[in-house]
C-alpha cells in the first residue's frame, strides 16, 4: 500500500460527497481513508493504482465508480515547437518530456504535485533507480531546444533551494540529495543532465532540479522530464503524470523528440484487450452479459465494446496496471460491487488434515532430532561452481553466489559446515527441503523433489557414525530397516559410500565426503553426509 495525504475539503468538493462517502467508495477500490488533521486526510492507495496517487486521479475514478462520468476522459493534447534532443547517455538512456499548460498552482497543489512525483519515484520508479522526474516552471526555461546529456563533474549551476553556483562535484558531495542519488548517476566522471540548447543546466537526474526553474504560486505551465533505464516505465511515468494534471482542467502540450525510440511524448500510449465474456464470468462467478460487462468497464473510466461474446476494451494511458483479462475482472468486480455478492454456504464440511509430505516430515524431524541433530534452513539458490549434475541456471543472476538452483541438500549443508567448522565438536545437522532435479518427462525438462539431508562433521568421524541414526530413522518411518549397496560418487570416497534399498527402491545415500570436495568448499574437517528421498519413502511406506 501506498499512504498520500490531501487536503480534505479539496477533495471532497472535487467528488462532491461527503466524508463518510468517499471512504465507503474509496473502500471499494482497494483504498482506506483515516483523517489526521483538521483538514488532512490520509489515503491508503494499492501500490498497483499509480493513476490515484494524487486527488485529481482519485476524482477520476470516484467519478466513474459513482457513474457520474463514464469511459475515458477527453484530455486536451496540443502539438508544441519545444524540441527535446536526446544525446547518449549510457547509465540511464531513456528520456521523454512534455509540456503541460493551464496549471493553477497554490501551497496546497504544490504539496501534493511533489508528493505525487515522489510517491511515483518510489513505486515505478524503484527509489530512482528505474526512473526520475523533473518538475520544472516552463515560464522560466528560456530556449525551446531541449537536450538530454551528459554533464562533466566541473559544470556549474545553481541546485534546487541554493543561492550560490555550485559544480556538479560539490553538488554530489555537499547536497542532502547529491549524497542520497550520486551512486546511480555517476558514471565515469560523467552525469546525466537536462540542459538548454546553450548549455544551461536545467536539473540533474535523478538527483536535483536547478533553482532557476522552480515552481511556486505565480507557474501556470509546467515542463515535466522523465528519464530513466527503462523506456516502458519512463512512457507510462509521464502518461500518468500528464493525465492526472488533465483531468484537474489543464492542457497537455506534445514535445517533438529527437531520439532512437520515439518522436514525441508524451506518448499517451492505449492497449487493446479483446477477452471471452465467459472467461470473465468463470472468474467472478458471475452471469453477466457482454453489455453489462462494457458497462462496468466504462465506470472504471475505460473505453469498450461488445462484440457478440467477446468484450474489446482499450486501456487508457493512465491504467498501467491493466495487462490480461484477470485485471479487467477484477475491475468488473469493484464496480459490480463485492459488497454485493451473497455468500454461499460450503455444500460439504470436513476436517482438514496433514498432508502425507508434510507428515512425513514432521515424523522425520521428531526422529533426527531425538537422535542429536539440530535443523538447519538454507536458500535454494546457490554457486553453480559448487554444485555436480544437471542443475538450473539462473540467466541475468544479480550474484554469482546465488547463480543456480541446487539440485541436491548435500551442497548447501556442506556450504553450513564450511561456514560453522569452527563450532564445538561435533557438529551435527539436518535440513528437509526442495530441490530442482532433471526430468524430461516434464514439460520444462525439471521438476521440484522433497528430500532431507544429514551430516556429522568432527575430528574424527566415520560412515558407521551416520549410518547407525540413519538404519534407525528409516525403521521408524517406513517399519522396516533398509539394506546398503556400495556406489561410486565422484564426492564421496569410495568404498565408504553406500546407497540405502528399500523394496527395490533407492532411498538416498550416505558416506564420507571425499577429501577433493572438502577442499573444494573449504572444510578442514573429515564429515559424513547422507540424503535421502522422501517421496521415495512414502512409495514404500
Amino acid at each position: 500500500m501506498v499512504t498520500i495525504v490531501v487536503k480534505e475539503s479539496k477533495i471532497l468538493e472535487k467528488v462532491k460527497l461527503t466524508e463518510k462517502e468517499l471512504e465507503e467508495v474509496l473502500f471499494n477500490l482497494k483504498s482506506e481513508t483515516e483523517k489526521i488533521g483538521e483538514d488532512e486526510l490520509s489515503i491508503e492507495i494499492n501500490a498497483d493504482r499509480l493513476d490515484m496517487l494524487s486527488s485529481d486521479g482519485i476524482s477520476r475514478a470516484v467519478k466513474g465508480f459513482l457513474g457520474v462520468e463514464l469511459g475515458e476522459p477527453n484530455y486536451q493534447v496540443i502539438d508544441t515547437d519545444y524540441k527535446l534532443v536526446v544525446e547518449k547517455v549510457s547509465q540511464r538512456p531513456y528520456a521523454l518530456a512534455a509540456v503541460v499548460y493551464d496549471v493553477n498552482l497554490d501551497d496546497d497543489f504544490i504539496k501534493e504535485l511533489i508528493q505525487f512525483q515522489e510517491k511515483l519515484h518510489d513505486t515505478i520508479g524503484r527509489k530512482r533507480k528505474k526512473v526520475a522526474i523533473g518538475i520544472h516552471d516552463l515560464g522560466k526555461i528560456r530556449e525551446k531546444e531541449i537536450h538530454y546529456r551528459l554533464a562533466s563533474l566541473n559544470e556549474s549551476f545553481v541546485p534546487l533551494n541554493q543561492r550560490v553556483l555550485m559544480e556538479i562535484s560539490d553538488v554530489l558531495t555537499h547536497t542532502d540529495q547529491g549524497k542520497l542519488y550520486a551512486n546511480i548517476s555517476l558514471f565515469n566522471g560523467t552525469v546525466p543532465a537536462i540542459a538548454e540548447a546553450s548549455g544551461d543546466i536545467l536539473s540533474l537526474p535523478p538527483i536535483i532540479n536547478s533553482d532557476r526553474t522552480k515552481i511556486d504560486n505565480n507557474t501556470s505551465k509546467l515542463f515535466i522530464d522523465v528519464t530513466g533505464t527503462n523506456f516502458d516505465a519512463v512512457a507510462e511515468t509521464l502518461d500518468i503524470i500528464v493525465s492526472n494534471l488533465a483531468e484537474g482542467g489543464s492542457k497537455i502540450g506534445r514535445v517533438n523528440v529527437v531520439s532512437d525510440y520515439s518522436n514525441f511524448s508524451p506518448i499517451m500510449r492505449h492497449n487493446r484487450l479483446e477477452f471471452n465474456s465467459m472467461d470473465i464470468n468463470r472468474r467472478l462467478g458471475f452471469s453477466l452479459t457482454s453489455e453489462d460487462i462494457v458497462h462496468y468497464l466504462r465506470k472504471s473510466r475505460m473505453e469498450a465494446e461488445a462484440i457478440v461474446d467477446k468484450v474489446a476494451v482499450i486501456v487508457p494511458q493512465y491504467r498501467v496496471d491493466i495487462m490480461t483479462y484477470t485485471d479487467v475482472a477484477e475491475d468488473v468486480g469493484m464496480m459490480y460491487g463485492y459488497q454485493k455478492i451473497s455468500l454461499k454456504k460450503p455444500g460439504l464440511s470436513e476436517m482438514g488434515k496433514l498432508n502425507p509430505m508434510t507428515k512425513l516430515e514432521r515424523n522425520f524431524r521428531e526422529l533426527v532430532i531425538g537422535a542429536g541433530f539440530q535443523e538447519i534452513f538454507s536458500l535454494v539458490l546457490i554457486r553453480g561452481s559448487l554444485l555436480q549434475g544437471n542443475y538450473v541456471s539462473i540467466v541475468n543472476s544479480i550474484s554469482e553466489e546465488y547463480n543456480a538452483v541446487r539440485n541436491s541438500l548435500i551442497w548447501t549443508s556442506l556450504k553450513f559446515l564450511e561456514k560453522n567448522q569452527f563450532a564445538r565438536f561435533p557438529i551435527k545437522i539436518f535440513e528437509v527441503g526442495e530441490v530442482v532435479v532433471r526430468d524430461e518427462s516434464t514439460d520444462t525438462g525439471y521438476r521440484n523433489e522433497n528430500r532431507s539431508s544429514l551430516a556429522i562433521m568432527d575430528s574424527k568421524v566415520k560412515y558407521e557414525d551416520l549410518q547407525s541414526v540413519l538404519h534407525q530413522v528409516i525403521k521408524g518411518l517406513t517399519g522396516k530397516y533398509p539394506i546398503y549397496s556400495p556406489i561410486t560418487m565422484e564426492f564421496l570416497i569410495g568404498g565408504r559410500a553406500s546407497r540405502l534399498l528399500l523394496n527395490n527402491q533407492c532411498l538416498g545415500i550416505i558416506g564420507e565426503v571425499h577429501p577433493n570436495t572438502l577442499v573444494k568448499y573449504g572444510i578442514k574437517y573429515p564429515v559424513v553426509i547422507a540424503e535421502i528421498y522422501l517421496e521415495k519413502i512414502t512409495e514404500v511406506m
